[in-house]
């Protein structure tokens, strides 16, 4: 049995060795037959250097370099289509889910006999705001989305290898890794999982918005289909004022001078078009950017 723990640096020099050294006594708790896979996603500080400062005593360690920063997710799949083992196990590096729940995770997906297995948050880290805007985020995901995903899910998962041949297979470019796990299928099953916080999260709030949008255009139409049905909805509206206006001119010779509802109903209708223009821009980007076929990551060095 070969174990592969797959991990992004972004940022994470700090981190590196302390995660080394728990995730590798755990690990060989279970095997010795493992690979420590380090995907550094153009991250501007020393995290390489540090990754390549633990290889030289360890050769388990592995370092994939990427020509830029291309995003968490496309790092994150660019480490699982290099993992060799017949389980993977994923993590962020910043030590906010512990590296030990490797224990609880594969006693779970061995005696529970499923595909996969993965943290959620028992409790939503963060203060006021924070947990607010998580909660959006899940409810307007689900909303949108046809395969609805379970709130305040981890990136932490343990995953067979039958699971990740089938994960490896979307090819797409715009990916949200949350709508993906769950499109994949198989047996997957979540452990409640007591998260930390860091202050200094590079998770902004302006990149869980453009998460949001990115999430919902890339996994489902159903904003297409809504935008739709908003528009019937106005149009029949508009449709029974109309009738109910010329009625009123014809027998009750009611002429009424309503400027300031016209200029109110003018800017609503054009401000429902223009939305309708962005939403269909969106997902014409979204087609645009998979149709040219670029790589999902450019890949400068491996250290294997």
């Amino acid at each position: 049995m070969k174990l592969s723990v797959v991990t992004t640096l972004y940022k994470s020099e700090r981190f590196v060795k302390e995660f080394y050294e728990r995730i590798t006594k755990v690990v060989q708790e279970i095997t010795d037959d493992y690979e420590l896979i380090f995907v550094n996603d153009g991250s501007p500080d020393s995290s390489n250097l540090e990754v390549l400062s633990v290889r030289e005593s360890d050769k388990k360690v592995k370092l994939i370099e990427l020509s830029r920063n291309f995003g968490h997710h496309k790092a994150v799949m660019t480490g699982l289509r290099y993992a060799s083992g017949d389980y993977i196990y994923l993590l962020d590096i910043d030590l906010e889910e512990p590296p030990e729940l490797l224990r609880e995770f594969y006693a779970n997906l061995i005696k529970r006999k499923v595909d996969v297995v993965y943290g959620v948050q028992e409790k939503r880290k963060g203060k006021y705001f924070e947990k607010m805007t998580g909660k959006f985020f899940y409810r307007m995901f689900n909303l949108m989305s046809e395969i609805p995903i379970e709130e305040n899910i981890l990136m932490a998962r343990l995953m067979n290898r039958e699971y990740l041949d089938a994960l490896k297979k979307y090819k797409e470019k715009e990916l949200f890794l949350g709508g993906v796990f769950a499109m994949v299928g198989y047996k997957q099953v979540s452990i409640p999982v007591a998260k930390g916080s860091r202050p200094d999260t590079t998770y902004t709030f302006k990149k869980k918005m453009s998460l949001l949008v990115n999430a919902i255009t890339a996994t489902s139409n159903r904003l297409l289909i809504y935008v739709f049905y908003l528009g019937l909805i106005v149009s029949i509206t508009s449709f029974a004022y109309l009738v109910y206006f010329v009625i009123r001119a014809v027998f009750y010779k009611d002429y009424l001078e309503g400027w300031p509802s016209l200029i109110v109903s003018i800017w609503f209708l054009s401000g429902l078009i223009i939305i309708s223009i962005g939403i269909l821009g969106i997902y014409l980007s979204k087609i645009f950017n998979e149709v040219k076929q670029r790589p999902l990551t450019v890949i400068s060095k491996i250290y294997d």
